[in-house]
């Protein structure tokens, strides 16, 4: 995802510079874009190559595979006098997380704004974009839409699958591929129905869009098709695709239907 949102900056006329956390992101791949990498601590030193470049907006997309423990935050002196709310803001949700970390951006002039605001044509539009919704599958996509919704507004994670009507997996702090690890794992196990069942993805109720945004991809729809669900829903404009073409594709191959839901107001 950091590449495609890097690309779209570029296509919009503008420089992206690029920060790659070390041990989390790979830096390959960017072409001629500038790669930062830093370390967990260096938030100084981020900010001053920010700076330097004339920085004015960030933002935040990939995924962090585990939170670093103290003991790997090593500090620059710039990063020093926000240590005490960076530990604070570890032992948060990731909701409060992300909005502590914005507000020290914020702080100091980057302003931070969402993926879909620099790459609009990565959004999932309303409505079916592959596939055909079965029969039966709206009872799936009602029961998983007010459990996501539901784990989203206590800052838990944003996805559920529902099968037969009824929420059978709720997504936690391991992710969306291990959600439906599990519902594969159920369903060896007999202990739901051989196939069938939809997972929905919403944002959380109290984000604003710009962290955190929900991601479908080929890798979802491979782990959807393995789960044996009949598809995945998610909300139009606010979620994005990992490569538009590709993930129409995979969702194709793997015989899934892919639904951009209507965003409730």
């Amino acid at each position: 995802m950091p590449r495609l949102v890097a690309e779209a900056v570029e296509r919009g006329g503008r420089a992206p510079i690029v920060f790659a956390i070390a041990g989390e992101a790979d830096t390959a791949g960017f072409g001629s874009t500038i790669v930062h990498e830093v370390r967990w601590g260096e938030l100084g030193r981020l900010l001053k190559l920010a700076n330097e470049a004339g920085c004015c907006q960030a933002i935040f997309v990939g995924t962090i595979s585990a939170r670093p423990n103290l003991t790997q935050i090593r500090p620059d002196l710039g990063g020093l006098k926000h240590l005490p709310k960076v530990v604070k803001l570890l032992s948060s949700g990731d909701h409060s997380l992300l909005e502590g970390l914005a507000q020290i951006f914020a702080d100091n002039g980057i302003t931070l704004v969402g993926p879909l605001e620099v790459a609009p044509d990565l959004a999932l539009p309303e409505g079916c974009q592959v596939g055909r919704v079965p029969d039966g599958a709206a009872a799936d996509i009602d029961a998983a839409t007010k459990a996501a919704r539901l784990i989203g507004s206590l800052d838990i994670a944003q996805g559920a699958v529902a099968v037969g009507g009824r929420v059978v997996a709720l997504e936690d702090v391991a992710g969306t591929d291990a959600l439906l690890e599990r519902v594969a794992a159920y369903r060896a196990a007999g202990r739901i129905g051989k196939a069938g069942g939809v997972l929905v993805k919403c944002l959380k109720p109290q984000q604003d869009g710009r962290h955190d945004t929900p991601t479908i991809g080929a890798e979802t729809a491979a782990a959807a098709a393995r789960a044996g669900l009949a598809g995945v829903a998610a909300e139009a404009e606010h979620t994005m695709l990992a490569g538009r073409e590709e993930t129409i594709e995979a969702f194709r191959a793997a015989g899934l239907f892919l639904l951009g839901l209507k965003r409730p107001q």
